[in-house]
C-alpha cells in the first residue's frame, strides 16, 4: 500500500527513499507525540476554551480514543476540505493512529480538533480559533533587536524565533529551550543569493510556521527583504493547526500589533502595513499547507506559482518534515538531491524538534550527540540550509 501519490522521476532523486516515520516505533518521538502530546493538547483545548457541551464531549472522545482507534473520514458536513481529506485518508483505511505515517497522524489530529469544536459549522464554534489564547500569550514574549539593513541578523532571528513553538512549550510555562547551536550555517551563501535577487527586484516566498513570537521575527525578515528591494509573499495556514501556526488573520493582527508599539519595532509594522497596501507584501493561504501532503505532492498550480519565486524560505520543523517527506534519511544525506523536486531554491530555517534531518556534516552530528543527547528533538539546535537544487 503506497503512502503518498507516485512521484515524477524528473522531480526526485534516484536513491532509495526511506519509509515514513510512524508512531508504532516504541520509544520514538513520533510515538510520544501520538500517545501523549496530542491527547494532552486536546485536553488543553478544553481548559482554554468555553466549549459547548457537545463540542467538549467530542474533544474528550478524540483524546481518549488515541492511539488505538482507527483513523476515519472526517464527519464535518459542509466543511470545504472534506473531499480533500477523503482522498488523503483513503490509503490508510483500517489503520490506527500509530500505524499511519506520523505526518498524516499529526495533521489529521488538528483537523479533527476543528471537527470537534465546530470550526466550519454554524454555531458557537464557527470560525473560533481553539488555540487563540496560546497565540495571544506567545505574542507577549516577542522582542526585536535588529533593523532591516542587517539581513544576516534577520535570518538568524527568524531561525531562533522558531524555538517559540506552542505545541511543544505552551506560553507562560517556562519550559522553552535555551541555547542556540547551529548544525549547518549557509548564511553567507543565502545573503549573497538574496542580494543578487534583490538587485533584480525578484520575489521571495516565506512559508510561515508559528504565530506569536516567531511570526514577529518572520515579519522582520520580510521587512528586511522588502527594504532590500524584493517582493515578498507570505504563505499562511487556511485554518488553525499545530496549535500556533499562523493564519492570515494572525499575520494582519501581528503587523498591527507591531505598528502600535512605542519601541523602534513600530517602524517595521508601519512599513509592512504600507507594503501590504502597495502590493510589495502579499499574504496567501491554501489547503495544501494544512494537508498531510508531502513536498513532492505539490499541486500543479502551487508548483507553477512557486516556480516564479527567486527564493523559497521555509520556516520551522513541520515544514522541514514536509519537504523531506518526514522520512528517516541518513543525517548526512545530500540535501540538494532530496529536494531536487522543488521548483525554486529554498532556504530552510529550522530548529530541530523531530528526529529527522539531512545535509548535515558528520563531525557536527558527532559534536551535537556528545554535547546534547536530545539535540535532534530538543529545539536547542538549528539549521540554516540553502538548497539550490
Amino acid at each position: 500500500m503506497v503512502d503518498s501519490p507516485a512521484m515524477t522521476d524528473t522531480h526526485f532523486l534516484s536513491a532509495p527513499i526511506p519509509p515514513p516515520l510512524r508512531g508504532e516505533e516504541i520509544g520514538s518521538f513520533a510515538h510520544d507525540t501520538i500517545t501523549r502530546r496530542l491527547p494532552m493538547i486536546g485536553r488543553r483545548v478544553l481548559d482554554e476554551n468555553d466549549l459547548a457541551p457537545d463540542a467538549a464531549r467530542a474533544v474528550v472522545a478524540l483524546a481518549d480514543a488515541m492511539p488505538d482507534a482507527l483513523v476515519r473520514p472526517l464527519c464535518d458536513p459542509g466543511a470545504p476540505d472534506v473531499a480533500l481529506w477523503d482522498g488523503y485518508l483513503a490509503p490508510y483505511a483500517g489503520r490506527n493512529w500509530l500505524q499511519v505515517p506520523w505526518f498524516v497522524a499529526e495533521t489529521y489530529f488538528y483537523r479533527r480538533v476543528l471537527e470537534a469544536t465546530g470550526y466550519f459549522r454554524p454555531g458557537p464554534g464557527y470560525g473560533v480559533d481553539p488555540f487563540a489564547l496560546q497565540k495571544r500569550l506567545g505574542l507577549e514574549h516577542a522582542h526585536l533587536d535588529h533593523g532591516p539593513d542587517d539581513m544576516a541578523a534577520a535570518i538568524l532571528g527568524a531561525l531562533w524565533g522558531n524555538q517559540a513553538d506552542l505545541s511543544l512549550w505552551p506560553a507562560g510555562e517556562g519550559v522553552s529551550p535555551g541555547g542556540a547551536h547551529l548544525l549547518a550555517d549557509d548564511t553567507v551563501a543565502a545573503t549573497t543569493l538574496i542580494a543578487g535577487l534583490a538587485a533584480k527586484g525578484a520575489r521571495a516566498d516565506i512559508i510561515l510556521d508559528n504565530a506569536g513570537a516567531e511570526l514577529i521575527h518572520d515579519l522582520a525578515l520580510a521587512d528586511a527583504l522588502i527594504s532590500a528591494g524584493m517582493h515578498v509573499v507570505l504563505h499562511a495556514k487556511s485554518h488553525p493547526t499545530f496549535v500556533s501556526d499562523a493564519m492570515i488573520t494572525d499575520v494582519r493582527l501581528t503587523i498591527d500589533w507591531l505598528a502600535a508599539l512605542t519601541s523602534p519595532a513600530a517602524a517595521i509594522g508601519a512599513r509592512l502595513g504600507l507594503a501590504l497596501n502597495t502590493g510589495r507584501l502579499e499574504v496567501r493561504d491554501g489547503w495544501y499547507w494544512t494537508s498531510c501532503l508531502l513536498g513532492w505532492d505539490l499541486p500543479d498550480d502551487l508548483r507553477a506559482d512557486l516556480a516564479t519565486s527567486g527564493l523559497l524560505i521555509s520556516k520551522g520543523d513541520a515544514n522541514y518534515r514536509r519537504w523531506l517527506g518526514d522520512r528517516r534519511w541518513p543525517y548526512d544525506a545530500p540535501l540538494d538531491r532530496i529536494l531536487a523536486y522543488l521548483p525554486a531554491p529554498m532556504l530552510l530555517l529550522r530548529t530541530c524538534k523531530s528526529n529527522m534531518a539531512a545535509g548535515l556534516d558528520p563531525s557536527r552530528i558527532a559534536d551535537a550527540e556528545v554535547r546534547d543527547p536530545q539535540w535532534i528533538t530538543g529545539g536547542r539546535w538549528g539549521v540554516i540550509q540553502l538548497s539550490t537544487r
